[in-house]
């Protein structure tokens, strides 16, 4: 039991490394072309954040679908077949992609309008936020190296 906890948190972080990764090299790379129309309003001036990202489907939601399979082959396998440990794996995948679309498409990018999840006190969320917009508008040539999402440079957490 506890191995299967450990291995669903072990596979929650992992999936930060192949959100970054995946984001740098795919999405800004031979995929851009799903990707782009998530960056298309990016140097809108004096746009808000709900100006910027509507609600809707964008091409880069297909990675959602591609990120999904994984986890989705995983459970169903270790369902049927009784292995819980790729099982707790696909809950920690799944899980990730729970936090990740929390907080990227509700909370940063304000794609659902979910109250308690727009504008976070949290000085970890807020500085998650700032990177990931840093991303989009950047001022400088490395606010556009922030790919990954939970994790960020130092610089963005409020002092």
């Amino acid at each position: 039991m506890i191995l299967n906890i450990i291995l669903a948190i072990a596979a929650f972080a992992f999936m930060e490394f192949v959100a970054w990764s995946n984001h740098k090299f795919v999405m800004h790379g031979f995929l851009w072309k799903w990707h782009a129309d998530h960056h298309i309003n990016d140097h809108k001036k004096n746009a808000s954040q709900t100006e910027l990202y509507k609600p809707g489907f964008e091409k880069n939601d297909y990675f959602f679908l591609v990120y999904a399979i994984p986890a989705i082959i995983l459970l169903i396998i270790g369902f049927f077949y009784g292995f819980h440990r790729l099982v707790a794996a696909g809950i920690g995948i799944s899980a990730y992609g729970m936090t990740y679309f929390a907080l990227h498409d509700v909370m940063i990018h304000q794609r659902l309008k979910i109250p308690f999840l727009i504008n976070p006190k949290s000085e970890y969320l807020q500085s998650v936020i700032a990177a990931h917009l840093a991303h989009h508008r950047g001022k400088n040539v490395h606010d556009f190296d922030n790919y990954g999402l939970l994790i960020f440079q130092r610089r963005f957490l409020k002092k």
